[in-house]
């Protein structure tokens, strides 16, 4: 009765480890994702980047190709 107590631990220990084997390289993927997200931030922050102009552009291409 141990031995099965025993050997059910060891498959549910070895299908945890198995289910957890990529989390650290998401982990490090994830962290990587915002500080590139930050960093485009900051830099659209402080330069002469006109975001309203550029979408007033597009717009006005679209609607102009549309009519």
């Amino acid at each position: 009765m141990t031995r099965m107590f025993v050997n059910t631990k060891i498959r549910m220990m070895k299908a945890i480890e198995a289910r957890e084997a990529g989390q650290g390289t998401l982990e490090y993927l994830g962290i990587v994702v915002v500080v590139a997200l930050l960093i485009t931030a900051m830099i659209a922050a402080f330069t002469t980047w006109d975001l309203g102009a550029k979408l007033t552009a597009a717009l006005a291409k679209i609607t102009t190709a549309i009519g």
